[in-house]
């Protein structure tokens, strides 16, 4: 989506001094955080409260499916996901979810740290210079690993219980719910929760897709829909997705889902389909953030970042090799597997976790392979993400007349018009036309 005239002339172009002093303010918002805890106002933990607009307001009860409803998002996509100007206090430094479990359309709010992040990467053609120039990923790096060992220190344990009540989490749901019983701040941000607190849908079908992750989920049938409505990086394919020909001639035309974790979920995450675990392979990268803001301009945030490849081989009759991609972003610590090449993994079950910071998981099915739920794929069509949780179904294999089905849908329309005739006889006879 290109951005507008209009869009463009709220960011306003930031100079070296200015640039300089949002650094500044960012690496005090980590040393807060690492060295005077979570009761300032500039530890990284720190929210800007964000009202809701009147739109958000009338439809925080709705489930969007009419078309005016789908208007109406597509229209306010630009203010609500992208706005920095600094009088507006509606939906600044917002984007909207619908939470599949309440059927309530809420507003994610960004943490401090992420707005900073957004005014480096994107307030203006002096950023997009920098960035060439590698400066602001090297800034981005430093203060990415600076926290993630911080976070690993005993010391770190004075964050956890602020950051339970920040977030209202339910500690009854972790499998260990005594808060002190933590080394650091990062063993409780990867923590484990008690059995069948998700419960994994369908768990003996294999057929039946569930949730990566506890996470803000977008679903495509294919790579063309999602860089025609959301991904909006510029060199985005499944070649620089997967830095990998091969697998991307696996994945032509294929289905891709978009697991987004924010700081307060739960951040293992787990296989969608049962098969045999593949290769991981490592790729080194940046860490920009990976909320909707960046993901829809024209940064290539999810080829760019650090992450970590591989693939998940089921039956032939099922969905064959599944392609997943774990992705680091600002302020991740690491991102860690649980699992070892060739393990059978069953749906739903752990193959790794991230440390602290918001992250992303990438899963690429082949083409016409699933069917994903309606409620899903209407969403993600009218450019809105949906919370889901872990073991969720979010779609199926579909049967031999889908699949058929599917692949018709996405071949190009043949010229039925009522020339096409005569502009066929005229190529064959260019002589008719003079």
């Amino acid at each position: 989506m290109e951005r507008s005239k209009s869009d463009s002339s709220r960011l306003s172009l930031t100079n070296a001094d200015t640039t300089k002093e949002i650094e500044e303010n960012f690496s005090s918002m980590i040393t807060q955080t690492v060295e005077n805890g979570v009761n300032g106002s500039s530890n990284i933990f720190e929210h800007t409260f964000v009202p809701r607009d009147w739109y958000g307001g009338f439809l925080r009860s709705v489930v969007p499916q009419k078309e005016t409803i789908r208007t109406h998002l597509l229209t306010s996509s630009s203010s609500a996901y992208f706005n920095y100007d600094e009088t507006n206090q509606d939906g600044r430094y917002s984007f909207k979810v619908l939470d599949r479990k309440t059927n309530q359309l809420i507003f994610e709010q960004m943490p401090s740290y992420h707005k900073l992040g957004m005014k480096l990467l994107f307030s203006g053609s002096v950023q997009r210079e920098l960035l060439q120039k590698r400066s602001i990923k090297k800034f981005f790096e430093h203060e990415t690993k600076r926290l993630g060992k911080a976070f690993d220190e005993p010391k770190s344990r004075k964050h956890i219980q602020a950051f339970v009540k920040m977030y209202r989490l339910d500690v009854d749901e972790l499998l260990e719910p005594d808060l002190t019983k933590y080394s650091c701040f990062n063993e409780f941000f990867y923590r484990k929760l008690k059995p069948n607190v998700r419960p994994i849908d369908s768990v003996n079908d294999p057929t039946i897709v569930v949730s990566s992750a506890d996470c803000r989920l977008i679903v495509f049938n294919t790579i063309d829909d999602a860089t025609r409505i959301w991904i909006k990086g510029q060199r985005f394919s499944l070649k620089h997705l997967f830095n990998n020909e091969e697998m991307a001639e696996t994945f032509k035309g294929g289905s891709l889902a978009v697991f987004r974790l924010a700081p307060v979920d739960y951040h293992r995450f787990h296989s969608p389909v049962t098969g045999i675990w593949g290769k991981e392979e490592k790729l080194s990268g940046t860490y920009y953030t990976v909320n909707p803001v960046a993901i829809k301009e024209n940064i290539d945030v999810l080829t760019k970042n650090q992450r970590v490849v591989a693939t998940i081989e089921t039956d032939n009759e099922l969905f064959g090799s599944v392609g997943f991609v774990a992705v680091g972003a600002l302020l991740v610590g690491s991102i860690n597997f649980t699992v070892e090449k060739e393990q059978l993994i069953r749906k739903g079950d752990e193959v790794g976790y991230f440390a602290y910071g918001g992250s992303t998981i990438v899963v690429v099915f082949k083409d016409s392979v699933i069917k994903w739920d309606d409620d899903l794929l209407h969403n993600s069509n009218n450019s809105m993400e949906t919370l889901v949780r872990i073991g969720e179904r979010i779609g199926i294999k579909t049967t031999n007349e889908e699949k058929q089905l599917l692949q018709q849908k996405q071949q190009p329309q043949k010229d039925v018009s009522p020339h096409t005739t005569i502009k066929r006889l005229f190529e064959m006879f260019p002589t008719v036309a003079q």
